[in-house]
């Protein structure tokens, strides 16, 4: 009987949420039924999964948020331009998004809705899961124009690796500078460390 609706939450990655589920079919009724009789476990308010599910916090924090973008360290993180782990996830959403709740758990950074959606590429986190991240000519920008909010040595190493990847743009980094109001900053920074 359950079958077809755990098929439906296997097929999201083992995970689902109640808002979700209700677009896909399965009412909350439902939902409670599954979780009664142990075919599927309440993993946090409102977000159910199936034993397919592997604990994965930043893809939990995407399905709950879904106008979150990772950045900072945690973008540098999903792709490998940091040797280090984040020890709080660093998240970027619109102005008025009220996320006090996390603060221990995250770095709240807030901007404009104009530019939340700027450089926002797909990455997967460290258990294959699909998040939103700024790419790297964002994530450059953001930590320019923020320097005060990382250690500068851990700054100036991810910025030298984020500009030697093959898969960074100067160009279009200094266009995402232009539309966040921050060109001369970014300019003058890699003046100096070029």
């Amino acid at each position: 009987m359950y079958e077809k609706f755990i098929n439906i939450i296997n097929k999201n990655n083992g995970v689902i949420t109640a808002k979700d589920a209700e677009s896909k079919g399965i009412s909350r009724t439902m939902l409670k039924k599954m979780t009664d009789n142990g075919y599927i476990k309440r993993i946090d308010y409102g977000v159910y999964s199936t034993d397919k599910f592997v604990y994965d916090e930043y893809y939990l924090f995407q399905l709950k948020h879904k106008n979150i973008v990772y950045s900072y360290n945690t973008a540098l993180y999903f792709q490998n331009m940091t040797e280090r782990t984040p020890s709080k996830m660093d998240v970027t959403t619109k102005r008025n998004t009220n996320l006090a709740l996390y603060k221990e758990q995250i770095n709240l950074y807030r901007v404009n809705q104009n530019i939340l959606n700027l450089g926002k590429i797909k990455v997967f986190t460290p258990f294959g899961n699909p998040v939103n991240a700024y790419n790297l000519e964002r994530t450059v920008c953001d930590i320019i124009n923020n320097k005060t909010n990382l250690d500068l040595e851990t700054a100036n190493k991810a910025i030298r690796r984020c500009i030697k990847s093959k898969d960074f743009n100067a160009n279009k980094m200094f266009e995402y500078a232009k539309k966040m109001k921050i060109y001369e900053k970014v300019k003058n920074y890699m003046e100096a460390i070029i």
